[in-house]
């Protein structure tokens, strides 16, 4: 039979079901961004190349529509790591019991998140910024300098006022509500936070099971269904009027803690409360743009940008040279090639296809701005 590359030849085939969080999510005729799915000659190749495999196995089917259909869009907090686990699972033909996504929280930054609570409830109740900072250098998950950190944030955050007090305490509630909440491999939301009324227990709700963890079974907790929630939220509303929406947006739904730079987003929160004056925001752009000045001490929770960049070129290169049956050259394609495992027409075409779904992924992706955009002052430190 001939091959013809239309609409119908493309959404019937599998490589048309792992676009999730790109230009081509859309389908075939409102592709957002990119060059489009019609003219994408590669993209018509490897559509091709699967419809000339034939009936395909189950179990690479689940790997297309889950894993490849849901790396994190934002490169994740442990990136590389999660585009690594995804060639385990087209080398094994087997998806994992997590897939490292959207609204999966690994211990370590858990742990982090936690120090910086300590420091915030310090600051809540009056103690001089010494007190945390000695029981931070002893039992603190990161060896930083945080008697200059945290008299850093004391000055930041300067005299106590009312609002303040209230804002505070609320970034406390969401974020041990996200630490309490997030999931990883061996934490289906049972881990930490358990002395902690953080919101009604939901079953089987938690919001990774949305971003390809169709199977996972972990609680989600209505944090808004807390009166203490509730009442802190109509006050703030009082207070701030007409900046309301962007504390509570940011404080809430955008703080999420799997994001590369989800400590920078802290810091610039807690430099907002500071100062009690939201910033230029994508969402809020009548706001005065602001110069934030790094005062956590948190550059190593997120990657290099040029050490990044460089890895996923590698990373991209690993692939091809593996789909097209080369050697490998260098450690990481040694390592990619080592997941991937033995050749198949089946994986062939699986890689192939990843390599376009992540090219795609990168222009309009926010992990773009890590690995494929003019990077600026990105921020991390954190080697690759």
């Amino acid at each position: 039979m001939s091959f013809s590359w239309c609409k119908e030849t493309y959404e019937r085939s599998l490589s048309s079901r792992c676009w999730n969080y790109t230009a081509y999510d859309a389908g075939w005729e409102k592709s957002r961004w990119g060059p489009g799915i019609e003219p994408d000659d590669e993209l018509r190749q490897i559509v091709e190349m699967e419809l000339a495999l034939g009936e395909l196995p189950a179990s690479m089917e689940e790997v297309v529509k889950t894993v490849m259909n849901h790396p994190p869009p934002c490169g994740h907090s442990t990136f590389p790591e999660p585009y690594l686990l995804l060639l385990n699972a087209i080398g094994t033909g087997e998806r994992p019991a997590l897939i490292h996504t959207c609204y999966t929280v690994d211990p370590a930054r858990k742990r982090a998140l936690r120090d910086y609570c300590l420091c915030l409830d310090a600051w809540l109740a009056g103690a001089p910024p010494e007190s945390p900072a000695k029981e931070l250098t002893a039992l603190g998950s990161r060896k930083i300098d945080w008697p200059t950190a945290c008299a850093d944030l004391w000055q930041v955050l300067g005299e106590h006022t009312e609002l303040k007090d209230l804002l505070i305490e609320r970034v406390l509630l969401q974020t041990r509500w996200w630490i309490k909440t997030m999931v990883w491999d061996d934490d289906r939301a049972d881990q930490f936070g358990h002395d902690q009324y953080l919101g009604d227990y939901e079953e089987n709700a938690n919001w990774a099971t949305d971003n390809g963890n169709r199977v996972l079974r972990a609680p989600m907790f209505n944090l808004h269904a807390s009166p203490r929630v509730q009442r802190l939220d109509a006050r703030l509303e009082e207070l701030l009027g007409a900046d309301w929406p962007w504390f509570r947006d940011v404080i809430g739904p955008w703080s999420w803690p799997c994001a590369l730079k989800a400590l920078r987003y802290f810091e610039r929160l807690l430099w907002a409360i500071g100062n009690g004056q939201p910033f230029k925001l994508p969402s809020y752009p009548d706001y005065p743009p602001a110069e934030v000045p790094p005062f956590l001490q948190a550059e190593d929770t997120c990657p290099d940008p040029a050490q990044a960049a460089a890895w996923w070129q590698d990373y991209l290169s690993s692939l091809r040279s593996w789909w097209q049956e080369l050697p490998a050259a260098g450690p990481l394609a040694e390592d990619v090639h080592r997941r991937l495992g033995e050749f198949t027409p089946v994986k062939c075409w699986l890689v192939r296809l990843l390599v376009r779904r992540l090219e795609i992924h990168a222009l309009d992706a926010e992990v773009g701005r890590l690995v494929a955009q003019p990077r600026g002052n990105f921020w991390g430190k954190r080697p690759v």
